[in-house]
């Protein structure tokens, strides 16, 4: 009996480990839950437009207001989502066009940042910048797709 016991305690200690593991990991692999990691998408677009370090220093802060205004924005349709589904029953999707709105938000949103990220740039740059957005923009949708509850994004 007693070694029934103990066995179980060891049972249960290493499914908690894993569990506590697993939690750790999946938390340390999401870009956006460390603020100042740059993304993909922005190292790529620093590395292209050969940025300077004073560039590069303003450009982090364009991208913490980013994801900031992105992260209310994420919020706001966090609460939308569940009144939406909370009003399933009744048929209730009031709450669908206030999710609409939202997707305009995050889109207006992420096209102001890049106009900014455009006017930290000189002459040169900003030619690049015209030709490698369409490129940003992709990496920017695939870390979308892997990390779908928003940007970034970057």
């Amino acid at each position: 009996m007693n070694v029934l016991k103990i066995m179980g305690a060891a049972l249960l200690l290493l499914f908690v480990l894993n569990v506590v593991s697993l939690g750790l990991l999946l938390r340390l692999n999401r870009p956006h839950d460390q603020p100042n990691r740059p993304s993909a998408a922005a190292e790529f677009l620093m590395h292209e437009l050969k940025f300077s370090p004073v560039q590069r220093d303003y450009y982090q802060q364009l991208i913490k207001q980013h994801r900031s205004k992105i992260r209310a924005i994420e919020a706001q349709r966090t609460e939308l989502r569940h009144a939406l589904f909370a009003g399933i029953a009744q048929n209730d999707t009031a709450a669908l066009a206030g999710l609409r709105q939202l997707e305009g938000k995050t889109e207006w949103v992420t096209f102001q940042h890049f106009q900014a990220v455009r006017r930290l740039s000189n002459v040169e740059q900003k030619q690049r910048f015209d030709h490698i957005i369409q490129e940003v923009m992709r990496k920017m949708g695939a870390h979308e797709r892997r990390h779908p509850q928003g940007l970034q994004h970057h």
